[in-house]
């Protein structure tokens, strides 16, 4: 028995009760006394309370019956069967049974072919690439890590003499005698060439590239003019001083920064590693510090121990071979 059918036989009922009530009715109407009508009135609003009542309790229990059919009919035996590769909707039939849902087996083949194919040279390069790592470790960032150290206590100490040399008076503003951090494409630059040629270049020449562009109010060769003018100071002593400063080389701060003994009178009060070990430890951990230092004490040799890269040659193509 279907839903229409519950619907129709409940209309009966209906029906057969509406033609009870009316003999009710009829039969109120005969009554002589007052008191019986009133009596008659009240049977008749009961029952059709408790006829409302029961018809709306047994369409909802046949509700729930039907719903519960439906159900067991469209069951699913194994969920998750049902879900594993198949997202569409599945048109459902009153003869389907637990049987008939299946999965489209070319659907899952098509899923499992979607994608180009990795080749093996592909997988072994990446395995390559996770064996070689490149982070802050890498030696070309270690060879950049030592030049940049270097740099940038060498110009702390210049200013710090400059200082020295003029008690502190060295003016304000674009006159002001002091250098300022170089570009930064100057610095970075850590090719296995540049490197050494790097170490035995001066400290004039490498403080006289231009600025950063972040000192707005200065011009990019304001190094070289306060350089200039240092070395061409009318007074003797600091001209000396600063002529003698400016013509040590990157190689003679790399000496005396990583404590080797050198008697340059000039770099008294150079910042060496060991004062500042404690300080690189605690911004990376104590492998990075041991690393840099191994790379500072053995940097000339591990730059003149590498090839530089070749540039190849492109050859033209001649069609007539000449």
């Amino acid at each position: 028995m279907d839903y229409n059918d519950i619907i129709n036989n409940k209309f009966k009922k209906i029906q057969n009760f509406d033609s009870l009530n009316k003999d009710i009715l009829q039969t109120c109407f005969d009554l002589s006394s007052e008191g019986d009508l009133n009596n008659s009135r009240i049977n008749e609003e009961n029952f059709n309370n408790n006829l409302e009542t029961d018809l709306k309790t047994n369409l909802k229990e046949d509700k729930i019956i039907i719903t519960k059919r439906i159900n067991n009919e469209y069951k699913i035996e194994n969920i998750n069967n049902f879900f594993i590769f198949n997202h569409r909707p599945i048109a459902l039939s009153n003869n389907i049974n637990e049987k008939s849902i299946k999965i489209d087996e070319n659907n899952i083949e098509e899923s499992k072919k979607r994608g180009r194919k990795r080749k093996r040279t592909e997988i072994n390069e990446d395995n390559e690439q996770d064996k070689k790592k490149h982070d802050k470790y890498s030696d070309d960032n270690m060879r950049k890590k030592c030049k940049n150290i270097i740099l940038k206590y060498t110009l702390q100490f210049i200013n710090e003499k400059i200082k020295e040399k003029y008690n502190g008076i060295i003016g304000i503003g674009e006159h002001k005698k002091e250098l300022k951090i170089l570009k930064q494409e100057d610095k970075i630059k850590s090719t296995v060439d540049i490197d050494k040629i790097f170490f035995e270049k001066t400290l004039k020449d490498i403080f006289s590239e231009e600025i950063s562009s972040r000192f707005n109010g200065f011009l990019p060769t304001h190094n070289k003019t306060i350089i200039e003018l240092l070395i061409n100071e009318s007074d003797d002593e600091k001209k000396e001083f600063f002529n003698k400063l400016f013509n040590l080389t990157f190689l003679d701060c790399l000496k005396c920064f990583r404590g080797d003994k050198v008697n340059i009178k000039e770099l008294n009060g150079f910042k060496k590693f060991v004062l500042i070990q404690d300080e690189i430890i605690k911004k990376n951990d104590k492998e990075y510090a041991d690393m840099l230092l191994y790379y500072l004490r053995n940097f000339q040799e591990i730059i003149n121990n590498k090839k530089s890269r070749k540039t190849q040659r492109k050859v033209k193509f001649n069609p007539e071979g000449k």
